[in-house]
């Protein structure tokens, strides 16, 4: 089994350095050449499944990628990115302006303090950790391409290579990097990063 992920094009709220987790964005110019070259890269490999988080970004991304692979693109909502609260869209000059005391504590705690109405990187961890799971455990010996985003694809990494959410941030994941891991005799194997 190889799980392939894709992180989506860039966004402009990549672009401006802003925070976005739900905020449903949608790829720059930039980031549909990125998709349409990332699209090239794996039209030879062999792609069993899409699937993809439930966002324009990712799934305008998986769209393209598909061309050449004529795939049913299989949505999943918990394969979101975190969901920054109310500090989605606001860059971190702003919200250290308007959530000193929030940002304070986010940077004392980053594993569980949640923003304000959105939710911790522990949480969203589990979310996509137990979304992976369900992935291995219903596609065994099959070539899954995941499109998603960085935080995602770093917590998978953290939690199937790392040594779990403590390694999260030891991964830096780039608009339509390919990475991808092989699943040997039931290990985890990382084959590619930002390929």
């Amino acid at each position: 089994m190889k799980l392939i992920f894709v992180r989506h094009g860039e966004t402009e709220d990549n672009n401006k350095g802003l925070y976005c987790g739900w905020n449903d964005v949608e790829l720059t110019e930039k980031g549909m050449m990125q998709a349409k070259k990332v699209c090239e890269k794996l039209k030879e490999r062999k792609i069993d499944y899409i699937i993809t988080s439930d966002l324009n970004r990712t799934m305008k991304t998986a769209e393209m990628i598909n061309k050449y692979h004529h795939k049913k693109i299989i949505l999943e909502k918990k394969l979101r990115e975190m969901n920054f609260g109310l500090w989605e869209g606001l860059s971190y000059k702003e919200i250290k302006k308007k959530y000193a005391k929030e940002l304070s504590g986010w940077e004392a705690d980053w594993i569980d303090y949640a923003p304000p109405f959105g939710e911790s990187v522990r949480h969203m961890y589990k979310r996509v950790t137990s979304s992976i799971d369900n992935i291995i455990a219903e596609y065994k010996d099959k070539n899954i391409l995941i499109v998603s985003h960085a935080g995602c694809i770093r917590a998978i990494l953290a939690y199937l290579i790392g040594n779990g959410i403590e390694d999260y941030w030891k991964y830096k994941i780039e608009n339509c990097g390919i990475t991808t891991i092989e699943m040997v005799d039931k290990l985890p194997v990382l084959i590619g990063l930002n390929q």
